[in-house]
């Protein structure tokens, strides 16, 4: 059975939104960017992730929030990625390829999948390795 472990939502100032849930909730920040793409700052409670991202206006994407900002999308840790894949897709999902942001930490064992109306409009992730929960050194 999969494991829910990471939240993302979208956020015009990550960083404000982020120090609110840090002193509101008592998340720790475990890193935060500010890149080309997307600000963003990651959060924990030690055992769920909350990705706050903006990603950036460009001229490919000069709207990148039509819908608003809130939910993104969750992720969920499984034990066999290739199996959960397969549940994915015989249950109507559909891959997408993954954000415009440096993944390299994911090592490539991160599957996305698209938004569909059977499935409330919600994107989620699978990762067979799950997502630091400790600050970067």
């Amino acid at each position: 059975m999969g494991k829910i472990r990471h939240i993302a939502i979208t956020a015009e100032d990550p960083f404000v939104t982020a120090e609110l849930f840090k002193r509101a909730l008592g998340l720790e920040e475990i890193s935060r960017g500010d890149s080309d793409l997307a600000r963003e700052v990651y959060l924990t409670d030690g055992y769920i992730n909350l990705a706050i991202v903006c990603w950036k206006r460009t001229k490919e994407t000069p709207n990148p929030y039509p819908d608003g900002y809130g939910l993104d999308h969750f992720g969920v840790h499984v034990e066999d990625l290739g199996e959960a894949e397969a549940r994915a897709r015989k249950a109507g999902a559909v891959s997408q390829p993954p954000p415009p942001v440096d993944l390299s930490k994911l090592s490539g064992n991160t599957l996305y999948f698209e938004k569909k109306l059977e499935l409330a409009g919600v994107k989620f992730d699978l990762s067979g390795h799950g997502w630091a929960t400790k600050r970067e050194k």
